[in-house]
């Protein structure tokens, strides 16, 4: 048999799924468990007709059906999972499906990918760029990140308001190496602009296209994450026709202060110009571009204001599953809990009245909130609320961590409050520290952990974009990546009882 996993989908990266439809597997463990269609349908209770329909592909399996078969395989722990995915994307479809892979491997981003720790990720060899021509042609993707990095350099240091404007195909994987050496406090004066193209349709012999879009934003989320600038992100709807791409030298650009450097469709070849009119030809048009363009986000947000948004929400209005790092630790907060640990700041008496109407809202609210165990041990061990940055609230103490651990057990155990779960770390593999917070209709809040411990908050304004992710986190219960109200119980009353000990 050939059960593995294929090579169906290809950009810049692999999007793969199971070869084997759920009828060839469910044919196959009938036939190795040594039954027939007519005597497994005796033993299970199955119409024989019903269940030949279903083998045969003139009829969906139902989850009825499904779990009747079940108990009379005989599965190893890989085998089972292969079947279960193989039966969901029978239910929800392989564009669906595989959407939503694309948005785990975002969850499961390495934090060596998203956070540059080093001063530089290369080698590089800073440029004399007063000494280039005013047009050279330059080969190698090397070559291109040094020039990138050595214009950007020089107008740090030179420009009042030093800037890179692109306009790239972001879900290529050579667009985000690009920036990478940016990821350094040098270059906090610069500020980003991308201008990035969106897909809504379906490309001929090619797969959903949202895929493509969610590629962006894992292309994207680095540069979020770990650049010291300012930034903001356009973005377009537009059937893209790949004959005028190839035909095209240099279908991409960057635009800097001082140059405009013209990409290739395979990002290997540059050509640098310097030239005034050239630079204001291509500014120009840039800006008339924007002009008819969309705004995905404009940079970072504070606690105020996702309070500010959340607040605005009719709590009717909320979606039954949300993803966060932690658990919602300020469904819990008293008034004394909070002018405990916010510290003083200028906004200090306005973040305390917005958090008290959060409060109030969350009690409105009946919903379950996935949570990860990197989340749950940050605030068990440390006590680190992630929505709060340590310049604004002090860490919460042992007594207090307990407390709310134990509101947690409590709201689980009740079927008219929230309900908290873990994310089971055995089966979808956190790494990158993310909240998602919906809005309705259409926009996308991520708080991402940075590797300094505080949060950022991005807003996402996409429709396409905001639904597929919302869609995923509603499904992730039936990918069984969510453990049982009983084992998050157990993990919490564990938790509880090892700050029992330190006190």
């Amino acid at each position: 048999e050939s059960r593995g996993l294929g090579d169906v989908y290809k950009r810049q990266t692999i999007v793969r799924k199971i070869m084997d439809t759920i009828q060839a597997l469910i044919k196959h463990y009938i036939e190795s468990n040594g039954y027939t269609v007519y005597s497994i349908s005796q033993q299970s209770g199955i119409n024989r007709t019903t269940l030949q329909k279903i083998l045969s592909g003139q009829r969906k399996i139902t989850k009825e059906i499904y779990e009747k078969l079940l108990p009379f395989f005989a599965l190893s722990p890989i085998d089972k999972e292969e079947l279960e995915q193989a039966f969901l994307i029978n239910q929800i479809g392989t564009e669906r499906f595989q959407t939503h892979m694309e948005i785990k491997r975002i969850l499961e981003m390495s934090t060596s990918t998203l956070y540059q720790t080093d001063d530089s990720p290369y080698d590089l060899v800073v440029s004399n760029v007063d000494t280039w021509s005013n047009c050279m042609l330059i080969q190698g993707t090397y070559q291109i990140v040094n020039a990138i990095y050595s214009v950007a350099l020089k107008n740090v240091t030179t420009e009042d308001h030093p800037f890179i404007y692109t306009f790239a195909d972001m879900s290529h994987p050579y667009a985000s190496i690009f920036f990478k050496p940016l990821y350094h406090p040098t270059f906090q004066p610069l500020h980003v602009k991308h201008l990035i193209e969106y897909q809504k349709t379906q490309m001929d012999g090619e797969n959903y296209d949202n895929i493509h879009n969610i590629q962006i934003l894992k292309n994207l989320l680095p540069s979020f994450a770990a650049f010291p600038g300012t930034f903001e992100v356009h973005y377009y709807y537009s059937a893209r026709n790949r004959f005028k791409q190839q035909a095209t030298a240099f279908p991409y650009y960057v635009i800097t202060n001082t140059h405009v450097i013209l990409l290739s469709p395979t990002y290997e070849t540059a050509l640098i110009l310097s030239d005034k009119a050239i630079h204001e030809y291509y500014l120009h048009n840039y800006e008339q571009l924007l002009a008819r363009s969309n705004i995905l986000t404009s940079g970072a947000q504070t606690p105020l204001d996702l309070l500010n948004v959340l607040n605005g929400v009719d709590p009717a209005l909320n979606y039954p599953i949300c993803l966060n790092i932690q658990p919602t630790i300020e469904k819990y907060l008293t008034p004394e809990m909070i002018d405990k640990y916010m510290l003083e700041s200028p906004y200090k008496d306005v973040i305390r009245a917005k958090l008290l109407e959060r409060i109030g809202q969350l009690t409105k609210e009946s919903h379950t909130i996935l949570f990860t165990l990197e989340g749950l041990k940050l605030f068990t061990a440390e006590g680190k609320n992630v929505n709060f940055p340590d310049t604004l609230a002090a860490r919460f103490d042992i007594e207090d961590r307990i407390y709310i651990l134990r509101k947690f057990i409590e709201a689980n155990q009740n079927d008219t409050d929230y309900h908290f779960l873990l994310l089971d770390p055995s089966k979808i593999h956190t790494s990158l520290n993310i909240s998602i917070a919906f809005t309705p209709p259409s926009m996308t809040f991520l708080m991402l952990v940075r590797n300094d411990g505080n949060s950022m908050i991005l807003p996402l304004e996409e429709h396409t974009l905001c639904s597929s992710i919302m869609d995923f986190i509603q499904t992730l219960p039936e990918y069984g990546y969510v453990c049982s109200v009983e084992e998050t119980n157990r993990y919490l009353q564990e938790e509880i009882e090892q700050l029992k000990k330190q006190l």
